[in-house]
């Protein structure tokens, strides 16, 4: 694909942050570098640079790029990018299928094989990852971070800096809180509160009884 959007800065230059500059190819996007010190890495600055490589024009956008290990950090970095005045573009794989009536926030980056059904809202720099399935209406907010393989059935609400590990389940109407953690190969049958962690089938709190 040829490259004409601009040039984009990636802040973090991790495998989350290779996977993103990799969208970010497909979609039409230069990769300009990255702000972090991993060997190979092009790196433009720190973090707090990104005002200034837009003023210096050698960037055009900024994306989030610290993965699952760091959620706080991936809200500090997107306030960061804000901020500045920085650009975020959303990012949707070309291999992604997205509703037109989905509506898809700043900074958010949906990866092959995601599936985005009708009138799904999805927040600020949320991750989408391969494979995960959003039926409609669900409702993602911002920060959150949705594993390879998820599946959301229909009118789900993720809360913002909530984490869903890889092939959970999430029946429909089912409420995720705020910066809750579903474990990876959950089945989630009822709601789980916020800051909460679940596990298992059907998902149960961590130390609650079988």
């Amino acid at each position: 694909m040829t490259a004409a959007l601009g040039r984009l800065v990636i802040l973090g230059a991790g495998g989350h942050g290779r996977a993103v500059a990799d969208v970010a190819t497909e979609c039409g996007w230069t990769v300009a570098g990255f702000t972090d010190r991993s060997p190979g890495a092009a790196v433009l600055g720190q973090d707090g640079d990104v005002a200034a490589l837009q003023r210096s024009g050698t960037i055009d956008g900024a994306l989030v790029g610290v993965g699952n290990t760091a959620l706080a950090r991936r809200a500090e970095l997107f306030a960061l990018i804000k901020a500045a005045g920085v650009p975020s573009p959303a990012l949707v794989h070309p291999r992604a299928v997205v509703s037109r009536s989905a509506r898809i926030g700043d900074g958010t980056v949906v990866f092959p094989g995601g599936v985005l059904g009708a009138h799904v809202a999805v927040g600020d720099n949320v991750v989408v990852y391969s494979g995960v399935v959003i039926e409609h209406e669900c409702r993602i907010g911002d920060h959150a971070y949705l594993s390879p393989g998820v599946i959301l059935s229909g009118a789900v609400t993720v809360g913002a800096g909530a984490f869903v590990g890889a092939g959970a389940v999430l029946l429909p109407g089912i409420t995720v809180g705020v910066g809750a953690t579903v474990a990876a190969g959950a089945v989630v049958t009822r709601d789980v509160q916020a800051g909460t962690t679940v596990v298992g089938v059907p998902a149960r709190p961590v130390g609650a009884p079988a």
